[in-house]
């Protein structure tokens, strides 16, 4: 949240009149008697004292109201450009930020604006001359699993972007990128975030407890922003929070799907699926709460689950989970490393967990309560 340095200015009228009020000549009265002329003349001076503090504060209230409110139209007015630069604008590519598993993170610059640019490329790009300098993990990804993602990652931001502050990355344009009339890939171009994700190891061991249950509480309320509009992530994991300038932005909808939504085959990121993930059921708003869960375990120090993906495949997996969806309350997790001395949040971290949907956790504002509840005992503050 932006501060507003405001300076109080004088009140015009304190100015005029020195804050004093003018009154007629001093009556004489007995000396023996109060002075009814200077009484009221001290009555009438508080008066307009009082009434011209209440100015002066109406007046600095209306400054600042008038101050924030500039201040909103040109973040709506800069984003905006952003959104027309993004749309229309030719770009350029530059360092790599990051390789994915189906794109590459590029810094890009269009005009005055610098965003993040999601590339993907096919075939052809390689055959006509790269236009970017990287090319992704997995090149056994296919090119229409790539496209399909970005294309929903796009329209899943169109349901998500708001003016003003938000709790996850702002996307402004998918541009496609051609050379002589042939498709060579998409350009997703978004909010230039810089920080460190939540699988970085380094925030481990430099952050303090406290700091970390702060984030946590951040990251909590993230996927709450997205779970109010009924859409579900779907790979909730560390790497897919980002801590920007002491703030959690999530990021990557490429799989996110509505609530109610059943897959026909496994979408997620192994170690952190849910057994109705596996079992390909019904995925609602505990599916992500499940892998929150296990990604502040492994936030905190711990690892993920092992779910190889050779045998996620297999019949038996899916009869497994499902038998554990349906019947086991035990949570995946047994402990939260560096929790000891805070059980409350250890607690409900692991009750995220539980195998059994209808035990678990069920939403993200009951998780932020217990986090609340925890941070009152502890005598922690949350921002």
């Amino acid at each position: 949240m932006s501060q507003v340095n405001e300076n109080m200015s004088n009140n015009p009228e304190r100015e005029k009149n020195g804050g004093q009020i003018t009154v007629g000549p001093r009556m004489k009265t007995d000396s023996a008697e109060p002075e009814a002329a200077e009484v009221a003349k001290k009555s009438e001076t508080e008066e307009n004292q009082v009434h011209t503090d209440n100015s002066t504060g109406s007046n600095l209230m209306a400054n600042l109201s008038r101050r924030r409110y500039l201040n909103r139209n040109d973040e709506l007015r800069t984003a905006q450009a952003m959104k027309t630069a993004a749309e229309n604008d030719p770009y350029e590519i530059k360092e790599v930020m990051a390789r994915g598993a189906e794109a590459v993170l590029y810094r890009s610059v269009c005009g005055s604006f610098t965003f993040c640019a999601k590339a993907i490329r096919n075939n052809w790009n390689k055959v006509l001359g790269s236009t970017v300098k990287a090319s992704e993990k997995l090149d056994n990804v296919a090119y229409r699993t790539k496209m399909r993602h970005i294309q929903n990652e796009f329209a899943i931001s169109k349901m998500l972007n708001e003016d003003g502050q938000m709790p996850i990355v702002r996307i402004y344009a998918l541009r496609k990128v051609t050379r002589f009339g042939i498709e060579l890939g998409y350009d997703l171009l978004m909010e230039y975030l810089t920080g460190h994700d939540l699988g970085d190891k380094v925030l481990n061991k430099v952050l303090p407890l406290e700091d970390k249950i702060r984030v946590m509480y951040q990251a909590v309320q993230a996927l709450s922003f997205l779970h109010k509009k009924k859409i579900i992530h779907l790979d909730i994991k560390p790497s897919n929070f980002m801590l920007v300038n002491g703030k959690i932005k999530l990021i990557d909808f490429g799989v996110s799907v509505m609530s109610g939504y059943q897959s026909k085959a496994i979408t997620g990121t192994g170690g952190y699926l849910s057994p109705e993930q596996i079992c390909k059921d019904t995925i609602d708003e505990r599916t992500d709460i499940f892998a929150l869960g296990i990604a502040f375990g492994v936030f905190m120090g711990g690892q993920p689950l092992t779910q190889p993906q050779d045998e996620l495949l297999t019949h038996s997996a899916r009869e497994e989970a499902r038998m554990h969806m349906n019947q086991s309350d035990i949570p995946a997790l047994r402990s939260v490393p560096g929790l000891e001395d805070m059980p409350l949040v250890a607690e409900a971290i692991r009750s995220c967990t539980i195998m059994r949907r209808d035990k678990r956790m069920p939403s993200c504002n009951a998780l932020l309560a217990k986090f609340r509840e925890a941070a009152e005992t502890y005598g922690i503050v949350l921002n």
